[in-house]
């Protein structure tokens, strides 16, 4: 039964492939734009990653018409009510095979820029992943690359060798897969109107038209800043540290739990909470109300959505941002000198924490100036005001956003005052 599903499969392929080609091509042009309108039509996917959400749900606030359309989404961490169009949804009478195929061209229809990761959208899994591009192109469409990860991450072209250890330990799988993700990466670098890639930018790319250090933005009104102000400092009062532990190998959960140990076993009182298979409004919940400190990640440099998460809570937040390599740039031309995320290593977590746990003073100005960051750079009227130069671009209005964030050149960083902590270069002085 196998083998004739197979060649049943095969002969729809030969025969169904070139006339959807033929056919596709004609679609293509007799819904073709000539240049973008003053507002152009924005979807999102087709990968159900979270960020679309907050991206499109941004945009269309500032009046474009704007959606995600994806395959399906993730409902053990979302809900459905959290996305637009699901492709499993629709088109009914089809197949769920062939659904892929009449997504895209139906998507060519309804939308002008597209912003994808490098997954690529909706038919960017099958043998004709390669006309993606060109289809786009000669429908006058744009598209815009926002990478997310494990869609664009080739383990050899990665800098960082502690990264591509924590990657091999999260997602061997992976490493089989260098060749066909270099492949896309390449692809779509060459003919993607514009990319925006955040902290990967230099691992393997080699093109980024912003430089900023993350391509994330959060909704603050979802996300109040915690009233708790707690004055424990582990000797008479209880910490309490939230980890969630996902991608454990990628976020070096396993120090983490060590440092916790080793402090309590010194007599610090310390609670520690793991994130761990949690709706989202729970994860709101405990940040808001229970929690002291977030401990990110200590391999991947850089920070990622729930590091803003709990900046916009108003928690001290550690992730690692030890490698120069990588964070001087983001200094240097962009805003993040300002951030005031403290930066552990494996080798320092536990110093680290004890500083925080035993130092609530420090923990409450790490926390407002967390607060004030992310309402400067990472809240819903930045990500509309990036998107919105992002699409000037697309439409010929602005010659170059490569200095968007630079603090001397660019407008943005100083439209409000520097946001001041008590760190230097990340790192807590002693």
């Amino acid at each position: 039964m196998d083998f004739l599903k197979a060649i049943l499969s095969t002969l729809v392929l030969a025969i169904g492939l070139p006339i959807y080609l033929i056919f596709g091509t004609l679609w293509v042009f007799f819904h073709r734009i000539n240049s973008l309108s003053a507002k152009p039509r924005l979807v999102w996917g087709s990968t159900p990653i979270i960020n679309n959400k907050y991206w499109s749900e941004a945009m269309k606030a500032k009046g474009f018409t704007s959606e995600t359309f994806t395959l399906d989404f993730y409902s053990s961490i979302n809900k459905r009510e959290d996305w637009g169009r699901i492709l499993s949804e629709e088109f009914s009478i089809l197949p769920h095979p062939f659904k892929p195929y009449f997504g895209f061209l139906d998507a060519i229809r309804r939308y002008d820029v597209f912003f994808l990761s490098f997954d690529g959208f909706f038919i960017g899994t099958t043998p004709i992943w390669w006309i993606q591009a060109y289809w786009l192109k000669w429908a006058g469409k744009k598209t815009v690359m926002l990478p997310y990860g494990s869609d664009s991450y080739s383990y050899r072209s990665i800098r960082s060798t502690s990264l591509i250890h924590g990657l091999m330990m999260s997602y061997p799988q992976a490493a089989k897969n260098q060749d066909l993700v270099e492949q896309r990466v390449k692809y779509w670098t060459r003919h993607a109107d514009f990319q925006f890639s955040g902290i990967m930018g230099p691992d393997g790319f080699g093109r980024w038209d912003i430089l900023a250090p993350t391509i994330l933005y959060i909704d603050l009104d979802l996300w109040k800043a915690s009233q708790r102000r707690s004055q424990a400092d582990g000797s008479t009062e209880v910490v309490t540290i939230v980890h969630a532990p996902n991608h454990r190998g990628f976020k070096g959960s396993e120090f983490i739990l060590e440092a916790v140990k080793e402090l309590q076993e010194e007599g610090l009182k310390i609670r520690l909470i793991l994130l761990e298979k949690l709706q989202n409004a729970e994860v709101k919940r405990i940040l808001a109300e229970d929690a002291d400190i977030l401990v990110e990640q200590l391999i991947a440099t850089g920070h990622g959505m729930n590091g803003l998460e709990g900046l916009a809570s108003g928690l001290p937040i550690i992730s690692n941002l030890e490698d120069e390599s990588y964070m001087l740039p983001f200094r240097r031309w962009s805003y993040f000198d300002e951030c005031p995320i403290v930066s552990a290593t494996p080798e320092n977590i536990t110093e680290v924490l004890r500083k925080l746990v035993t130092q609530p003073s420090l923990r409450h100005s790490l926390g407002e100036a967390g607060r004030a960051y992310v309402e400067k750079y990472h809240g819903l009227d930045s990500c509309q005001y990036v998107f919105g130069e992002i699409i000037a671009k697309l439409k010929g209005e602005r010659d170059s956003l490569i200095n968007l964030f630079h603090p001397l050149l660019g407008e943005y960083p100083k439209r409000s005052p520097k946001i001041s902590h008590p760190l230097k270069n990340n790192r807590i002085p002693n």
